[in-house]
């Protein structure tokens, strides 16, 4: 018999209410007007999986798009969310959350912080996967013409 190893989870990112949703959407619309950072995209279709990695500096505030399928997380480095029920989440060091359909949230990252988004899917090309999984597909940073992102799709 083996014994498990367990870690501490963060909460699961759930659905924000349509009161925390409207007054995510007002933060949203203020954020997209400020200088934005540049932000590269990293997407890996492999094996029927979708993988997004973002990196980001500290001091970068954004709110996600809003999730249409339930997906992990990874979060590595210092940064705060805040999520469907509202609270603030405050993340150190490498963390794995689930995330449920339907989230939309906020994040400040405090040191350079990395995620990985990962969900299961049948999508041959990013803008496949990207439109299965989030509503606003056509605002993502990845969409946008002066995107530098980085694409690996092994056919698997």
């Amino acid at each position: 018999m083996s014994a498990a190893l367990t870690a501490p989870v963060a909460s699961t990112l759930v659905p924000p209410s349509p009161d925390l949703l409207a007054k995510l959407a007002q933060a949203q619309a203020f954020i997209l007007q400020c200088p934005q950072g540049e932000v590269i995209t990293e997407h890996l279709l492999h094996g029927g999986m979708y993988a997004r990695t973002i990196r980001r500096g500290p001091g970068m505030v954004s709110i996600g798009s809003l999730m249409l399928r339930a997906t992990i997380l990874i979060v590595h480095g210092d940064c705060s969310i805040i999520g469907g029920d509202g609270k603030r989440v405050d993340l150190t060091g490498y963390n794995i959350i689930p995330g449920c359909a339907g989230r939309k949230q906020l994040s400040v990252t405090h040191s350079p912080v990395e995620m990985t988004m990962i969900f299961p899917t049948q999508a041959t090309t990013v803008e496949e996967a990207e439109n299965e999984i989030c509503a606003e597909a056509d605002q993502l940073m990845s969409r946008k013409d002066n995107s530098k992102d980085k694409i690996m799709i092994t056919g698997q």
